[in-house]
């Protein structure tokens, strides 16, 4: 099992290549959700939830950044976008836990975000693990927005994604 950073970057490179590739019959056959699958797997045989954690927590984290970037370039604040994402959320008829961690991380409520986890995994493990996948195709979507808007190629959003995920795991 590759380390805890190393499992987000995974994700990432995994949703970023998925995108705009049909979805496989089975959706547990996607290549994000394999890592997911991993990972969760890996826990299980521990008898903890180590990996699916950091996992979810990195990979917000890494789509938070992201966000942040995208609003900049909007000229509007994070919080605004983020706002402008919750109305088109509401418009569909959707609550949307993603949108409720990357709150609390902008806030930096590490309680609220740790809440909003542990919650979502009590009710509903299968959604928990939806939300990480999630947040992984959120993120790889926003890489290559950078790219398509002329901010970041891919490749250099990647990079810098590794720095803030090594440096939150050596935290």
């Amino acid at each position: 099992m590759p380390s805890d950073h190393m499992m987000v970057m995974e994700l990432l490179h995994a949703s970023h290549a998925a995108a705009g590739q049909p979805e496989p019959a089975r959706r547990i056959d996607a290549p994000d959700c394999q890592v997911v699958s991993r990972a969760a797997r890996a826990d299980a045989d521990e008898g903890g939830m180590r990996r699916v954690e950091f996992l979810a927590i990195g990979t917000a984290i890494c789509a938070h950044d992201l966000t942040t970037v995208l609003a900049g370039h909007k000229n509007v604040s994070t919080e605004q976008l983020l706002d402008e994402l919750s109305a088109s959320h509401r418009n569909a008829g959707s609550d949307n836990p993603l949108l409720g961690l990357l709150r609390a991380i902008h806030a930096q409520d590490m309680q609220r975000m740790a809440e909003l986890l542990v919650d979502l995994f009590g009710r509903d493990q299968g959604a928990f693990f939806d939300l990480i996948v999630e947040l992984g195709r959120y993120a790889a979507d926003c890489v290559s927005m950078l790219e398509i808007l002329g901010i970041s190629p891919v490749a250099e959003t990647l990079t810098e994604l590794e720095i803030t995920v090594r440096e939150y795991a050596d935290s």
